[in-house]
């Protein structure tokens, strides 16, 4: 009997599954992790800032100052401002995801006459950071293109992943905050590209892998747990554990282009600088992620122990 013009809609089932996030840190043992001793101060000053130019999150519990302290752990007071005041940025835009901000790309202007002053010590590290830039939304709007119904094949999405997270911008500031040089050949240098890319996914699958504990819905972002339940039908569990593995592989090959680096011409002082900053990046973004209340919320100290998390999944 067909249903009557009066029957409720069914409503999606909402459950909640406990799962157990991947081992990311033990991945990470290799890369020791720093802290700038300006971390306090630079935080309280960031905050400040993005309170007084109106841009509401809840800043303490996200932590960017710390994030920002770990990740250029050797910038003087100026330098980690705007390292922290960029990340804060990327952070804003990315969590206005879906709120129906069409200019929400202007929040980078906030800081462009600080850039515009790197860019005119460093005309060449500007074009490159401009240019990541505009990689950046280009791959923010064709990753906000796609829903349940088009999930990428794992390569597409790899690709589209390492611009979208925005951290080769992240990276770029490595130099800005060391006060280092790398010429084109040396920037554009395939092993260095290939260990950058490296360090890329290494930290932006963590991410992917962190963030289901705030839900899995039909309309969450794909990340790279979707894709690979797709890729290798498998399930949430089965994929998660998957990502794992990803990660661990991403490190290894981490150090086995750093070595190879390490034997080629284009490496000098401020190239082995620039691998160490990798290597910061690296270790600060993975324990930034169970620092924040972004992803785990007040949990992230039982989860780094534990590894378990109750996760919302509407089917």
């Amino acid at each position: 009997m067909p249903d009557s013009p009066l029957s409720p809609t069914p409503r999606p089932c909402s459950r909640t599954v406990s799962v157990q996030l991947p081992d990311i840190l033990s991945s990470c043992t290799p890369f020791e992790l720093r802290v700038n001793r300006h971390c306090r101060s630079v935080s309280r000053a960031s905050e400040a800032w993005l309170c007084d130019v109106g841009l509401k999150l809840e800043w303490k519990g996200i932590k960017v100052g710390l994030w920002a302290s770990l990740c250029y752990p050797g910038a003087d007071l100026s330098q980690l401002r705007l390292g922290a005041d960029f990340l804060s940025l990327l952070v804003y835009e990315q969590e206005q995801d879906g709120c129906g901000n069409e200019n929400e790309n202007e929040v980078f202007d906030l800081i462009s006459d600080r850039l515009s002053r790197v860019a005119y010590k460093n005309p060449a590290w500007y074009m490159r950071f401009h240019r990541s830039m505009r990689m950046y939304h280009d791959a923010r709007r064709r990753l906000h293109s796609l829903d349940s119904t088009c999930i990428p094949d794992l390569e597409t999405y790899v690709d589209l992943r390492r611009n979208a997270s925005g951290l080769k911008m992240v990276f770029h500031l490595i130099e800005y905050a060391g006060g280092l040089d790398l010429p084109e050949r040396v920037s554009s240098h395939p092993v260095l590209k290939q260990l950058t890319d490296q360090a890329c996914d290494l930290i932006a699958w963590s991410e992917d892998a962190i963030s289901c504990a705030k839900g899995m819905t039909p309309n969450s972002r794909i990340n790279i747990v979707t894709v690979l339940m797709k890729d290798r039908n498998c399930s949430f569990g089965s994929a998660l554990a998957y990502v794992g593995t990803l990660v661990k592989q991403s490190a290894d090959g981490f150090l086995a282009t750093e070595r190879q680096l390490a034997a080629c011409a284009v490496m000098d002082d401020d190239t082995r600088r620039y691998v160490r900053g990798l290597r910061d990046c690296i270790a600060g973004s993975v324990n930034w992620l169970y620092e924040t209340e972004r992803y785990l919320g007040t949990k992230g100290n039982e989860v780094r122990a534990f590894g378990w998390v109750f996760v919302p999944v509407l089917d």
